[in-house]
């Protein structure tokens, strides 16, 4: 069990023309999976664990890097199902296209008993499960 807290985050020190989004942001706002900031900034809402193994929101935008880029959330996990982690994932599009789901957190591998796994959409890794 966590407790659920809402963290209000401040807008982005930086500009993310509309113009400029990768194709897998647009796809996401169109789908209603992501949002614009008041800066035009893709952003989503996350699960983000903290350290007193308890989680909250957080609003998520994306950050700037190389490339086309896009936002998400994620869940790291053990074999009893206890979160090892949660929180933002801001990546290379070709990244989050291959490994993130749409509206759910599921994932399809186990490695030395921890799965991860990511997802597009608000709040969509505060259910997780194995495929």
């Amino acid at each position: 069990m966590f407790a659920v807290f809402l963290l209000l985050s401040a807008t982005s020190s930086f500009v993310v023309s509309t113009a400029v989004l990768s194709d897998l942001s647009n796809e996401l706002i169109d789908d209603g999976l992501v949002s614009l900031d008041g800066s035009g900034v893709p952003t989503t809402v996350c699960m983000v664990s903290i350290k007193d193994e308890t989680s909250r929101i957080q609003l998520c935008p994306m950050t700037p890097g190389f490339g086309p880029r896009s936002v998400g959330c994620f869940t790291v996990w053990n074999s009893t199902g206890a979160v090892l982690q949660q929180g933002c994932y801001s990546n290379q599009e070709i990244s989050l296209r291959s490994q993130c789901k749409k509206g759910k957190c599921s994932s399809d591998r186990k490695r030395m008993g921890v799965s991860f796994c990511c997802c597009h959409g608000p709040l969509c890794n505060a259910a997780y499960s194995q495929a």
